[in-house]
């Protein structure tokens, strides 16, 4: 595996934390990374490991965050912030925004919850590095609400930008960041495929595959959760021909967006998988 590649990470929630296990394959097998494109919590994780610095150092950080944090994260110990009487939630990261949103925020803020639990942990990972700092190069993928357009950064502080990487719409506030103001853009795509150039090939995309839950929706938060899931998927299936190469975690359909308790495991598939992977195809 000579040539060099570009590594395209998303994901959803906490199942972006297989970029852990991903990275960690590449590492082991000696993959040449020319560039990393990434959204989401997946964004963090590339940045520690552009630094030059062993990603499963994040594995505890991540695992001990969000035992610390879980109920000013994710509200009940079920992780949808929904009272577990409601027996037909669904089981997806929409569903749990718009829940939390609509019967909880009640429309008077931009975000469920505020920066402050989530800041004293990017400042201690990043300090007051910056792009430039990174041995490999790096671009977020965000969405910029002031002009309504995808963007990928490729320079300045990276504080600003990793927090808008995982700045999803109505559970954190946009992010400013220079002219602009961000957020994330998996709530657009989980992987950020409009970023590949004719420059980055050949590129790998790691697909995080989730297990539909098909059944006739019963309330308006399960139509919207619904229409969701088909048009993020159906962008991903359209864009990600895009790649060279497209790597499907399968095994990452047992893992829900919210099992902070099973990042260990999530990280272990991941490596596991993407060692079998990388063994089944021949980079030039």
């Amino acid at each position: 595996m000579s040539e060099p590649i570009t590594l395209l990470l998303g994901g959803t929630g906490i199942k972006g934390i297989a970029s852990i296990g991903v990275l960690q394959s590449m590492r082991k097998n000696r993959v040449k990374i020319k560039k990393i494109i990434a959204a989401g919590i997946s964004a963090p994780i590339s940045a520690q490991y552009a630094l030059g610095d062993d990603p499963e150092l994040l594995t505890q950080e991540f695992t001990q965050f969000f035992v610390e944090n879980n109920r000013a994260l994710w509200g009940l110990e079920q992780l949808t912030g929904i009272l577990m009487s409601h027996q037909r939630r669904r089981d997806n990261f929409s569903y749990f925004l718009r829940e939390r949103l609509y019967c909880h925020a009640n429309f008077h803020s931009n975000g469920v919850l505020s920066w402050e639990t989530v800041e004293p942990l990017i400042a201690r990972l990043f300090g007051d590095k910056s792009f430039s700092d990174l041995q490999i190069p790096l671009a977020v993928s965000a969405i910029n609400l002031k002009r309504a357009e995808l963007v990928l950064i490729e320079k300045g502080k990276l504080r600003g930008i990793l927090k808008a990487s995982m700045a999803f719409p109505g559970i954190l506030p946009p992010v400013v960041y220079g002219k602009m103001e961000l957020v994330s853009s998996t709530v657009y795509s989980e992987l950020p495929l409009d970023g590949i150039t004719k420059q980055d090939a050949p590129v790998i995309a790691i697909d995080l595959p989730d297990t539909f839950r098909g059944r006739s929706p019963q309330t308006l938060l399960e139509v919207i959760s619904i229409v969701d899931d088909i048009r993020s998927q159906y962008i991903k299936k359209k864009l990600i021909t895009n790649s060279d190469y497209i790597f499907q975690l399968e095994g990452m359909k047992k893992f829900r967006w919210g099992d902070y308790r099973q990042i260990p495991q999530i990280v272990a598939q991941a490596y596991k998988e993407t060692n079998r992977l990388l063994d089944k195809i021949a980079l030039p």
